[in-house]
């Protein structure tokens, strides 16, 4: 039996942008100006193409390149500040012992570039990455008892209120694993989707709070062995087919969607056994996939392959 051909791309079916990556990988950044250029007037692909195109520079010296070709360009600025961001939070979850000057880096490039273009949320976004790295804890609004970075998380509302990555990153903020705890964590992701129309991507914010509370479980003695059952629980199922009914069913057709998004529900629906909506997950996701959650499970093509035969999807 062959290999499942399952495309492991943060890109998914942005074509464009998959290609703009690959371009960077060869060292050409060129093509990526246009490509980050389109995106002025939709800050949510921005922050989404620049975050991908980052996970891409941070190994290479590209986007020094670019900012060095025109360093008053507010997307060359973008990409030099995404990049750095992305290497700080590398090194800090490495321990590397240089985590702390690329943290400040990173800071200051954000900072710079919120300066350029004081209308983009992007750079408060990348500045929210970096916020559980260190940030001064201030009070949440009303309602919410945990404070966090919930000024830099006002920046980014103020420019863009419904910015996807913004919301993830403030999340992370409160994941145990980082620092917070499963109460704080649980209340901030209910807070984010209360705030949330019924059809927006924040509504899967809760989905991944169980992704993280399950990594909070699984090494547990005690609770490990029943971490599983958290997904039939009868508030994840509620929560898992209210994203289906509302967020999914209105993008299933956009092609811009991030797949971590699409896997993040795909699984959720798997695991408390509601397969036929997962299935309509994984048709939509195509032959694009994301290790994340499945990696926590095992071998993630293995873990998709067989969630998908079980839900009688053809494997790509």
């Amino acid at each position: 039996m062959s290999k499942p051909a399952f495309v492991w791309n943060p890109a998914g079916a942005d074509r464009d942008l998959a290609q703009v990556a690959l371009d960077l990988k060869a060292g050409r950044f060129h093509e990526a100006r246009a490509l980050i250029a389109a995106t002025r007037s939709d800050y949510e692909l921005r922050a989404h193409r620049s975050l991908v195109l980052a996970s891409v520079a941070a190994g290479l010296d590209v986007a020094e390149q670019w900012l060095a070709d025109e360093p008053s360009n507010p997307d060359a600025l973008l990409m030099y500040a995404r990049t750095a961001v992305a290497r700080a939070l590398r090194a800090a979850d490495s321990g590397d012992e240089r985590a702390g000057d690329l943290a400040a880096l990173a800071q200051r490039a954000c900072l710079v570039c919120a300066d350029a273009d004081p209308a983009d949320p992007t750079p408060w976004v990348g500045l929210l990455a970096l916020a559980r790295l260190g940030h001064a804890k201030v009070p949440g609004p009303e309602g919410v008892t945990s404070p966090g970075p919930w000024d830099l998380l006002g920046e980014a509302r103020a420019r863009d209120p419904l910015n996807r990555e913004a919301h993830h990153r403030l999340l992370a903020c409160f994941f145990p694993r980082y620092g917070g705890s499963a109460d704080a964590m649980w209340e901030v992701a209910r807070w984010v989707s209360l705030h949330s129309p019924a059809d927006c991507a924040l509504q899967v914010l809760p989905l991944t709070a169980y992704v993280e509370h399950y990594r909070e479980l699984r090494d547990d003695p005690v609770r490990g062995p029943f971490a599983d059952r958290q997904w039939t629980d009868q508030h994840a199922l509620f929560t898992s087919m209210h994203v289906f009914d509302g967020w999914f069913r209105a993008v299933e057709r956009d092609p811009l969607v991030p797949v971590a998004d699409f896997s993040v529900l795909a699984h959720a629906l798997y695991m408390g056994d509601r397969h036929w909506e997962a299935a309509k997950v994984f048709r939509a996701m195509g032959p694009y996939a994301s290790t994340h959650p499945w990696s926590l499970f095992g071998d993630p093509a293995e873990q998709l392959t067989r969630a998908r035969q079980r839900c009688r999807v053809r494997t790509p």
